[in-house]
């Protein structure tokens, strides 16, 4: 029997899927990869709704469960700060943890769970995945596990998947979420059949927007201030209020900092490091390493849009920034480029909890050295 999944864009790994799933040639463990809020989960989800209840239409009930998170026999992992102290957790312990964020996933899946500390993935809540996993279905015809940000995975979390991901249990789809894979071990990757996503066209994002009560305007400019990225729209827009936009605020603040990074003195430069890596993430109140990422994220944004400015003569995502972008007329495009590359290599540092201000320090003193030298 064919099928119709729905999820968002990427229109070709959506033909793909469907014709496998259609001619029962749909594998059993996968690794969905590409830049955050592309479409992966929900991909996943239409997926995992098919091998629990034979459809992914929504229209029936069963499936619906799935895709609203409730079904018991999808098990969803994500990184997570357990409410008891994990070395006293057992099993059981372990999968209701993940069951109540799983269950929060449901009440919006756009909008991500935020923790004051680091989440993680460890091993012990693996081994109990895995014992889950290894039950019979309780209620449909197959079992699906979908592990978010599977790249915040231990090393020994990695291991204890290993075994599952080469020989899942029978009529189970394994579907891992990464948007840095090359955090994986490679063992991992080997074992996952790969599909990389494409962030999503502005118009689907901008549609998404003005169906949560946006106006017209405003979802445009968020929907290119997003690059791509559905969930990081929809965290713009539900900044809204009176008052003005946080999330706007702080991008603000974030590229004055990159300001006196790149043209302030030396002195100026470590004084806005040590300040945000001290103050950055307390502030939010959450995450400290996400806050981070972010910062790192808005900085790439930045700097591809200036490569941007030079090729098309106007910024894009932050074509509300046209005065601040006079001052980086300086940087051709190979000064650009350069930036965008350690950008992405520090970024990469800091998803991995290197020290933020190290981090950052050497990145803009290496660039200030490659200026001075040219």
């Amino acid at each position: 029997m064919s099928i119709t999944l729905n999820f968002p864009g990427n229109a070709r790994i959506r033909a793909q899927l469907e014709r496998l799933a259609t001619t029962g040639q749909l594998g059993g463990s996968y690794l969905f990869e590409g830049p955050r809020g592309a479409g992966q989960e929900r991909a996943a989800l239409e997926l995992a709704a098919w091998k629990i209840t034979g459809t992914p239409d929504p229209a029936q009930e069963d499936a619906a469960r799935v895709l609203r998170y409730i079904h018991p026999d999808l098990i969803y992992v994500m990184p997570v700060v357990p409410k008891g102290s994990p070395g006293n957790m057992g099993d059981d312990d372990w999968m209701a943890s993940f069951r109540e964020f799983q269950a929060l996933r449901g009440s919006d899946p756009l909008l991500p769970i935020e923790f004051k500390s680091n989440p993680r993935i460890s091993v012990k809540g693996m081994r109990a995945v895995r014992g889950e996993l290894a039950k019979m279905a309780y209620e449909g015809q197959g079992r699906a596990l979908i592990i978010r940000d599977a790249d915040m995975m231990e090393t020994t979390t990695q291991d204890a998947l290993l075994k599952t991901l080469e020989e899942p249990p029978r009529n189970t789809l394994i579907i891992l979420i990464s948007h840095r894979p090359e955090a994986l071990r490679e063992t991992v990757r080997s074992r996952c059949q790969r599909l990389v996503f494409e962030p999503l066209d502005e118009t689907l994002i901008r549609g998404e927007l003005e169906s949560r009560g946006l106006d017209v305007e405003r979802a445009e400019f968020f929907a290119a201030l997003s690059g791509g990225d559905m969930e990081e729209a929809v965290l713009l827009a539900e900044s809204e209020s009176e008052e003005g936009n946080a999330r706007l605020a702080r991008r603000e603040a974030w590229l004055d900092i990159l300001d006196t990074c790149e043209f302030g003195n030396e002195v100026e430069m470590i004084e806005a490091i040590q300040a945000f890596a001290k103050e950055g993430a307390g502030k939010e109140k959450k995450n400290p390493t996400q806050v981070r990422v972010e910062f790192m994220n808005l900085a790439l944004s930045w700097y591809h849009d200036l490569l941007g400015l030079r090729t098309r003569g106007a910024l894009r995502a932050h074509r509300d920034q046209e005065a601040r972008s006079e001052r980086y007329g300086r940087l051709d495009e190979s000064s650009l480029a350069e930036r965008l590359q350690k950008f992405e290599k520090a970024r990469g540092q800091i998803q991995g909890y290197a020290n933020v201000q190290l981090t950052l320090l050497a990145l803009f003193l290496s660039l200030r050295a490659a200026g001075a030298r040219q």
